[in-house]
C-alpha cells in the first residue's frame, strides 16, 4: 500500500533531475527574470530602494529605471509611443494626462485598480468617462507660506495666520508697512505654467469654475472669476509682484510676509534657511460665511502603453509603488511631494513634520484640473489675460470677459 507514494517520489525526483540536466546542458543558468522598464523624473537613487523591494518580493522580475528630465520628458515619451518602443511602466505629470488619453495609448487599468479607489486621491487626473488609465502616485498643491516673525513684528499673532480674504490684505499691509525692503505678500507676475497656480486658488475657493462637468462649456466669465481677480489685483498694493523665483528667495531671506507656494519650498528652506521661523496654512477662504480654501492640485501618475512588453508587471509594479508605506517613502526621499494616500497626514511622520501635514490638508479642498486636450492652451490664455489685469493693460472684468472668449473658442477642438 505505500509502495504508490513511493513509486510517485522516485518519479518526481528524476523529473527534477532531468530538468536539472537540460539546464546544464543550456549554460546551467537559472529561469532568467522578466524587465519591468521604468522610465520616472526623480534621482534613482530616490526610487532604487523600492524597486529592489518589489524584486525581492517578486523574483521572477527585475526592474530597470531610467531617469527622464522634465524639460523633455514630453517629447522622449511622446517619440516613444510614435516608435511603438515605449516603457512597460512611466510617470508622467499631471498637465500631460489630457493629450495622452486623447492619443488612446494607454493602458486602461479600469478593472485593475478597481479596489485602490477608496484608499488614494486624484483619480481624476486619470479618468476618462469611467475608465482608469493611471494611477495617482504621488502629489502637489500650494499652501499659503507665512513669516511668524514679521507677522509679530507687524502687531499679529504669529500663531493664527490669516484665515480669510480680508485678513490676508490687513496682515500683507501691515506687514508691507515696516519698510525696510520688507514685502507683505508676494504676487505672481506672469510666468507660464506658475500664474495659474497662484491665482485660481481665490477663483476656486470663491466658487469660480472654468468648464462645465462635461468639460462641453467655458463657464470662466463669472461674477465669481471677477470678484478674486479683483481681489489679488488688490495684494499689489501691499506686495511684491515677480516671479516665482524671486519670491521664494525673498521669503526665505526673510523679507516677505506671505506667498502661495508649493512643497519645493519647504526643500529649499531647510537647505538655505534652517533657521527660518514660518508656517504653512491653508489658502485664505473669501469669508468666514463663504468659500473655500481652495487651492490647486497636480500630481504625478503612473501609466502603462498598450504597446507595453510586461503590461501585467507593470500594473503589478504600480500597485507596490503607491502602497502607503512606499509612496510615503518616496515622497519624504524627494521631499517636494505628498504620498497620494488618504489619511497620509494621520501618520507618524506627518504629525512630527506639521508643515508638509499641512500641504497633504490642502488637497481636501483643492482643484485637479479638467482632462480637456486643449487644457495646456487653456491654461495659457488664462495667464495670458490675468497677466495683463495684473500689468494694468486691462481690468479685471475685461481680462476674466477676454479668457472666457478664448476658452470658448478652445473647448470644442480635439
Amino acid at each position: 500500500m505505500r509502495s504508490a507514494p513511493r513509486l510517485a517520489a522516485h518519479g518526481l525526483l528524476a523529473v527534477a533531475l532531468a530538468g536539472a540536466a537540460t539546464a546544464l546542458a543550456l549554460g546551467g543558468c537559472a529561469p532568467q527574470r522578466r524587465e519591468i522598464v521604468f522610465w520616472q523624473f526623480s534621482a534613482v537613487e530616490s526610487v532604487q530602494p523600492l524597486a529592489t523591494e518589489f524584486e525581492r518580493r517578486n523574483p521572477a522580475y527585475h526592474v530597470r529605471i531610467e531617469r527622464l528630465v522634465w524639460s523633455g520628458g514630453q517629447e522622449r515619451i511622446a517619440a516613444a509611443i510614435d516608435s511603438n518602443r515605449v516603457p512597460d511602466l512611466c510617470e508622467v505629470g499631471s498637465t500631460w494626462m489630457p493629450r495622452l488619453l486623447d492619443s488612446g495609448q494607454l493602458a486602461d487599468w479600469s478593472a485593475g485598480t478597481a479596489d485602490l479607489r477608496p484608499s488614494l486621491r486624484g483619480w481624476q487626473q486619470a479618468m476618462q468617462g469611467d475608465a482608469v488609465y493611471g494611477m495617482p502616485w504621488v502629489l502637489g498643491t500650494r499652501a499659503l507660506f507665512y513669516n511668524r516673525a514679521l507677522l509679530a513684528r507687524a502687531g499679529l499673532d504669529p500663531k493664527h495666520p490669516p484665515e480669510t480674504w480680508d485678513e490676508l490684505a490687513t496682515a500683507a499691509a501691515a506687514i508691507q508697512r515696516l519698510g525696510g525692503g520688507v514685502h507683505g505678500y508676494g504676487v505672481q507676475a506672469g510666468e507660464r505654467g506658475v500664474l495659474f497656480k497662484k491665482f485660481m486658488p481665490y477663483a476656486w475657493g470663491n466658487g469660480g469654475r472654468i468648464l462645465s462637468d462635461d468639460l462641453t462649456t467655458a463657464v470662466f466669465d463669472s461674477p465669481e472669476n471677477r470678484a478674486a481677480l479683483d481681489f489679488y489685483l488688490g495684494l499689489r498694493a501691499s506686495g511684491l509682484m515677480s516671479h516665482q523665483d524671486t519670491l521664494d528667495r525673498e521669503f526665505r531671506q526673510g523679507r516677505l510676509g506671505m506667498e502661495i507656494a508649493g512643497a519645493w519650498l519647504l526643500k529649499s528652506i531647510a537647505r538655505d534657511a534652517p533657521g527660518l521661523r514660518y508656517g504653512v496654512a491653508l489658502v485664505p477662504r473669501p469669508s468666514l460665511e463663504h468659500g473655500t480654501h481652495a487651492s490647486f492640485a497636480g500630481g504625478q501618475l503612473l501609466v502603462s502603453f498598450r504597446g507595453a512588453k510586461q503590461p501585467e508587471a507593470a500594473l503589478r509594479f504600480a500597485r507596490f509603488l503607491v502602497e502607503p508605506a512606499n509612496a510615503s517613502a518616496f515622497a519624504q526621499a524627494v521631499t517636494s511631494v505628498q504620498p497620494a494616500t488618504r489619511g497620509a497626514d494621520t501618520t507618524a511622520y506627518y504629525r512630527t513634520h506639521p508643515a508638509e501635514q499641512m500641504m497633504i490638508r490642502q488637497f481636501e479642498t483643492a482643484y485637479f484640473t479638467p482632462n480637456h486636450p486643449q487644457w495646456e492652451a487653456m491654461e495659457a490664455a488664462i495667464e495670458d489675460e490675468v497677466n495683463l489685469a495684473l500689468t494694468d493693460r486691462k481690468s479685471a472684468a475685461q481680462a476674466i470677459a477676454d479668457a472666457g472668449q478664448r476658452l470658448a473658442e478652445l473647448v470644442g477642438r480635439r
